[in-house]
């Protein structure tokens, strides 16, 4: 698909591997298109996800009081 890109090159673009970009996608963070048992990810989606500020490693946890 032209201007689409798998879970698994979108992961190679943002530094991060394939089952965040699918975590993502369930979370809501990233729009894909889902096709029989693939899921694709526009161009642009993954443009505007390179320009976000995003910080390395995991997300620390939240605190039981927090939630």
């Amino acid at each position: 698909m032209n201007g689409y890109l798998t879970t698994k090159q979108t992961a190679e673009r943002l530094n991060v591997v394939p089952s965040r970009i699918r975590r993502m996608i369930l979370d809501g963070v990233i729009q894909a298109e889902k096709i029989g048992r693939d899921n694709f990810i526009s161009e642009s989606e993954v443009q505007r996800l390179e320009s976000l500020d995003r910080k390395p490693g995991r997300p620390a946890k939240e605190k039981a009081s927090e939630k």
